[in-house]
């Protein structure tokens, strides 16, 4: 087994390391969904580097902006403290949504109907955040692994930290997890509530709509919930 070591993200300069694990945890198997987040812009063969330096840019000046956001890491010591999966924690004292969910515009896209598309579908992802989150929680935002990681531990590593913590805050613990990542999230004490559908097909769509929905086909996410410590045994 791997020498993996947990660690909270407390540099800027680590976030190159982190994103380029992203990007490559999710590639692989492809996640179109991340993709929406995450795309790969522009043409020739810069393309990819290019767009992972806006992502990294704008995702850690989402984490600068944010301070519920706790980023931690998985280094594997055997390997030079390579980064192999990393996961963002949001710590929530208090409602976020006290105004509702913010619009969603997805300003990293071009202009035009792929900006429409994206932002579409991220509102509805944020959307049930609303109903659902209003209130003090712990919520698993992201996690990844990279693939020739994963089932080492990794992921429970990242998984238990935040248990950990809403246990210590008597806090909800909230996840909108991937079907390989379900089990996962079973043994730490999660249940599965229901599941949620994004889908952005509208009635009379261009062909350029058409096209980004091949691209990005409905994708069905599980809402997870971990009560609060005690509460599931009446204590």
């Amino acid at each position: 087994m791997p020498a993996l070591r947990l660690l909270e993200v407390k540099s800027d300069e680590e976030f190159t390391d982190l994103i380029e694990c992203e990007w490559l945890s999710y590639e692989q198997p492809y996640n179109g969904f991340f993709q929406l987040y995450c795309p790969t812009t522009g043409t020739g063969p810069n393309a990819r580097a290019e767009s992972m330096k806006e992502s990294t840019d704008r995702q850690l000046a989402w984490h600068r902006e944010d301070p519920t956001s706790i980023w931690l890491k998985v280094v594997d010591d055997d390997h030079s403290s390579k980064v192999v999966g990393a996961a963002q924690w949001n710590i929530h004292h208090s409602n976020p949504y006290p105004n509702g969910v913010e619009e969603n515009d997805a300003f990293w896209w071009p202009e035009g109907e792929d900006r429409s598309f994206a932002s579409k579908a991220l509102e509805q992802w944020h959307r049930p955040r609303e109903e659902r989150m209003s209130k003090p929680h712990v919520l698993l935002n992201i996690c990844f692994v990279l693939p020739e990681y994963r089932r080492c531990g990794a992921g429970s590593m990242m998984v238990r930290w935040g248990v950990q913590k809403a246990d210590e805050l008597k806090l909800e613990t909230f996840i909108e997890a991937a079907e390989p990542g379900i089990p996962l999230y079973l043994k730490q004490g999660f249940e599965l509530v229901d599941y949620h559908v994004i889908d952005s097909t509208l009635e009379d769509p261009s062909e350029r709509w058409k096209e980004l929905k091949e691209r990005f086909p409905p994708v069905r996410w599980a809402f997870m919930r971990r009560p609060v410590m005690g509460e599931a045994n009446g204590n």
